[in-house]
């Protein structure tokens, strides 16, 4: 195979009669010999078509996140996050296929110093819609009292981030409808059965506000949807309700434009970096195979944080990070 240029800057493609083949690779252009192909189709064969055909199955089944977090394996090769996860798929013994945990995924929230108790909110008789008096939520952070009312919810739903916190025992099959993206989910298997702290995670990130039903069993139960950059809380069943219960919840100062670094342990080799939005918002994902990792939060206007040998899992849970301004 041979690299072809010239001085016209001409782009070649294809077969030129039985005298070779022009293609290009990642911007480089080649000429290689021509050959027959061939189909032998023996078992041998039939077994790589077939890992890669899983392969590539796999790989669809990974959100946009999980897809990137491979990208950065691929950095200085002439190679993308794909071929990286198609090689190494193809490379995988059928117990370490089964054994392989797709990359995990984060919702990392940033701000100035800890987080606090923001103003609790109090239920009123049959109004769906509530709006906190300070935003972000710290995700996961909303706790439900009751109290004179007998509004009687099972779970916490994240649009956001697509997260389930249940916050009552439930006994049955968990599915649930929304819409995310344009597109109607309806029956999303979440679990069976269910406990007050679980936390469940649908297969899709930022869920339109007013679309999600929860169903036990079949029959639609009463969740509150939480908007936690918007500050807002919606009761999903149409169900009618009384007033005097109380959401507590945590917020915090959102810290903007903090670049979260991510290396492999004992390494330069970077397997990430972000910067968080305006609601001090990172969502990422990392690998599972890749090893621990070392991470620093910095930005010119506030203390940088080292965090050590971090497990690529608790890399990328669901977390709030608090800086120390200078």
């Amino acid at each position: 195979m041979v690299k072809v240029s010239n001085v016209f800057g001409d782009v070649y493609s294809g077969q030129v009669g039985k005298a070779g083949v022009f293609a290009s690779w990642r911007g480089i252009q080649y000429r290689r010999k021509y050959v027959i192909p061939s189909n032998p189709n023996t078992p041998a064969q039939q077994k790589v078509r077939n890992s890669f055909a899983n392969a590539v199955d796999k790989w669809h089944t990974f959100n946009s996140l999980q897809q990137q977090a491979y990208a950065p394996l691929a950095s200085g090769q002439p190679k993308t996050g794909y071929n990286i996860f198609i090689g190494r798929w193809q490379s995988m013994t059928e117990a370490e296929r089964q054994a392989y945990v797709s990359p995990y995924v984060g919702f990392i929230q940033i701000g100035a110093g800890a987080a606090t108790s923001g103003t609790p909110e109090t239920t009123v008789t049959d109004t769906r819609e509530m709006v906190l008096a300070e935003s972000p939520v710290v995700i996961g952070s909303c706790e439900f009292t009751n109290g004179t009312g007998n509004l009687d919810p099972q779970a916490f739903i994240d649009i956001k981030r697509g997260r389930v916190d249940f916050i009552d025992t439930i006994t049955g099959p968990i599915t649930i409808d929304y819409v995310a993206g344009g597109e109607t989910v309806v029956g999303e298997a979440i679990q069976t059965n269910a406990n007050p702290g679980d936390v469940a995670y649908l297969d899709n990130m930022d869920i339109d506000y007013k679309s999600v039903s929860l169903y036990v069993a079949s029959s639609e139960v009463t969740a509150i949807e939480v908007d936690i950059v918007e500050g807002k809380l919606y009761v999903t069943n149409p169900a009618t309700f009384t007033g005097g219960d109380t959401i507590d919840f945590e917020t915090y100062a959102e810290a903007e434009d903090i670049k979260m670094s991510i290396e492999k342990v004992n390494t330069s080799f970077s397997t990430g970096r972000f910067y968080s939005d305006e609601n001090g918002i990172i969502q990422l994902a990392q690998t599972s195979e890749d090893g621990n990792k070392d991470i620093e939060y910095s930005h010119p206007d506030f203390m940088s944080k080292i965090v050590a040998n971090v497990s690529p899992q608790n890399t990328a849970k669901d977390q709030y990070v608090a800086l120390t301004a200078l």
